[in-house]
């Protein structure tokens, strides 16, 4: 379950992931691969949105899923919409 220390954690290393994250909670059954992401979401580099959601999943907030040929991004069953 989020909590304000872990949003408050997140923004002091990632403007990024609060991004994506909020995307999540407008739009929670969204899933999308990294490119989709950046390129539709948060109009920002791949390669910062992978270390963003990184550290998202390790935090529990998204999940990743291998989907065909590519990773899959969503938020997390038990996370709060």
């Amino acid at each position: 379950m989020m909590s304000v220390q872990n949003v408050a954690e997140i923004g002091e290393h990632s403007e990024l992931a609060l991004r994506i994250l909020d995307y999540f909670r407008r739009h929670p059954q969204a899933k999308d691969s990294v490119e989709g992401i950046a390129r539709f979401w948060v109009s920002s580099d791949p390669l910062e949105v992978r270390r963003a959601l990184d550290k998202l999943v390790d935090l529990k907030l998204v999940e990743k899923r291998k989907n065909a040929s590519m990773d899959l991004y969503s938020m997390c069953a038990e996370s709060p919409a």
